[in-house]
């Protein structure tokens, strides 16, 4: 996790870790390249050098807020949104201001329930140096003024507004930690009701002995009906998982989950997303009795939360994992994703999906990333930050990757029927400074998507960015193996290993009296029957077409 003075985001950057993976002979020839908008935001008041966007939401098609922190020419961090209308992004305007006398602020979460109302949240440091929560609220198009909250109970100086969430304009939850007069951290919350924002009370207080509380996501899918999650502390060293529910305006107790997973003691929920009041889901980690974190999900049902789910049987070379982000397109219809560390030390990505309520296989997500010239290069280590799910099958997924010698990119992959495509590189041609990250994602429709996060230009200065216009890209056609032997005559069974296949792929023989016909087709495996009537031994080319792709050309010798 980085920190930026003493508090962290909570969209933290995961640092890349670097290790092999294998890839064989990818096209570098550009076959359907392309270029993602990209817009860099608070160029103009990042005097010091150090911007990123932390947070996006888009509640319509070209319009959207997005916010998150600059560094000022006095090197103070200050906290700023920025909203675009009729798809132009407009000037940066700073929020908190007059309050950050300490000058370290930064936006760490924004929801927008309608066109022209947001709330932003995040914090400040005051004249005294101790870290505040604020939200300020648009109404109308207009950014109204920074409102303090947790004051009350942050008698100890740290308290951080992690997230916030808007079933409608005037009726939102905020939450994150403070930390009391002993300086233990709790979790807190805040509730908006009828645009007035009611005092913060802290969340999970009963549970949290061991003073390790913290609201790390909130989701509000119908006015006075809300869920909060994160983690407490039941005693030092040890953190567990918890949910909290609000219905018809009135607050559950805070309820334990994964507990009897997390037999090691290191437990959080990083995401909870809701589709409906009563269809709600949640992902984070555990901890095994060996100290590996691993994946977990639970889903709720009519308002009851069920068992947790370990995302563990498909992550075979994992020695730990995490969800790291999670988004719901229906009830019992959410994905995850999240990393997953290798034997080998290389820290990779992974997707889970959820249908009619079933969770699927985990599977490993964005093994190659692609620049917009239409180059490819193998990634030898990724992070997921963000995912949004607009429809059904129709998610994206935003974070980092490397790729050995690019240095650290910005990615977006993106979902479509049939699989997920590759990851599609942003401002590589900004990012002269080789470390690049998306850390927010928000969709406003089906391929309506904006990214938000940083890039480090030629001065190793980091720079804030938005972009737009994803698009699903297709693994490259590729083949790495083929098996079977062909025979001098007579028909045999060839197995082609490789990537990019789709189900009726075209496959051409250029040898006489040969012929081949599709057995069956796998987005990595392609099985055909193989005929030859003629005898012509030697070196020979069999040819796989896929529209819009270079052909595969595959050697076979005839024996």
């Amino acid at each position: 996790m980085r920190f930026w003075g003493d508090v962290a985001i909570r969209s933290s950057i995961r640092r890349v870790a670097l290790g092999a993976v294998l890839l064989l002979g990818w096209p570098a020839a550009a076959f359907g390249a392309t270029n993602p908008s990209l817009v860099s935001v608070a160029t103009t008041l990042n005097a010091g050098g150090a911007a990123m966007t932390t947070a996006v939401s888009c509640p319509a098609i070209g319009a959207c807020a997005a916010g998150g922190f600059y560094t000022d020419a006095a090197n103070q961090q200050q906290a700023f949104i920025v909203y675009q209308t009729n798809g132009a992004w407009g000037t940066p305007q700073e929020v908190a201001t007059a309050y950050n006398l300490g000058g370290n602020a930064s936006v760490s979460s924004i929801n927008c329930p309608a066109v022209n109302s947001c709330v932003a949240a995040g914090f400040y440091t005051d004249a005294s140096t101790q870290h505040q929560a604020f939200v300020v609220e648009e109404t109308n198009g207009t950014w109204g003024a920074t409102q303090s909250v947790a004051n009350t109970l942050n008698v100890g100086g740290d308290a951080v507004a992690t997230s916030v969430s808007c079933a409608a304009a005037g009726s939102c939850v905020v939450g994150g930690r403070y930390k009391d007069a002993s300086q233990t951290q709790h979790a807190f919350l805040a509730e908006e009701v009828g645009g007035t924002w009611r005092n913060a009370i802290e969340v999970a207080g009963g549970l949290d002995a061991g003073g390790g509380g913290l609201v790390t996501s909130v989701s509000c899918p119908g006015v006075g009906t809300c869920v909060v999650a994160g983690q407490y502390a039941p005693r030092a060293h040890q953190i567990e998982a918890f949910i909290m529910n609000e219905l018809n305006g009135l607050w559950s107790k805070p309820q334990e989950v994964a507990g009897s997973l997390n037999v090691g003691f290191d437990g959080t929920i990083d995401e909870v997303a809701c589709f409906s009041n009563g269809g709600c889901a949640a992902g984070g980690s555990f901890e095994t009795t060996a100290h590996s974190a691993q994946p977990f999900v639970i889903d709720e049902s009519a308002g009851r939360w069920g068992t947790p789910i370990a995302l563990t049987s498909h992550l075979h070379a994992s020695t730990s994992a995490e969800i790291t982000a999670l988004s719901c397109d229906g009830v019992g219809s959410c994905t995850a994703a999240g990393d997953y560390s290798t034997s080998s030390g290389a820290s990779l990505s992974f997707v889970a999906s959820e249908s009619a309520s079933s969770w699927g296989p985990e599977l490993p997500v964005a093994p190659v990333v692609r620049s917009p010239a239409g180059t490819y290069a193998a990634v030898t280590g990724s992070a997921v930050q963000s995912i949004a799910c607009p429809a059904f099958g129709r998610c994206e997924i935003g974070g980092q990757v490397a790729t050995g010698t690019g240095g650290d990119q910005a990615f977006v992959a993106v979902q479509q029927p049939g699989g997920w495509g590759i990851a599609e590189s942003i401002a590589p041609g900004q990012n002269v400074g080789h470390d690049a990250t998306v850390l927010a994602l928000s969709c406003s429709a089906v391929s309506e998507c904006v990214a938000g996060g940083r890039y480090t230009d030629g001065q190793t200065h980091f720079q804030a960015f938005v972009s737009s216009g994803f698009v699903s890209v297709p693994l490259p056609l590729h083949v790495s193996a083929l098996r079977g032997s062909v025979p001098a005559t007579g028909s045999a069974m060839l197995v082609m290993i490789g990537s990019g296949f789709t189900t009726n792929p075209i496959i051409r023989i250029s040898e006489p009296g040969a012929s081949a016909q599709l057995v069956s087709s796998t987005p990595t495996r392609l099985v055909i029957r193989f005929r030859a009537s003629v005898h012509l031994p030697g070196h020979h080319v069999l040819t796989i077409v896929e529209p819009g792709q270079p052909p595969a050309r595959v050697i076979y010798v005839q024996q």
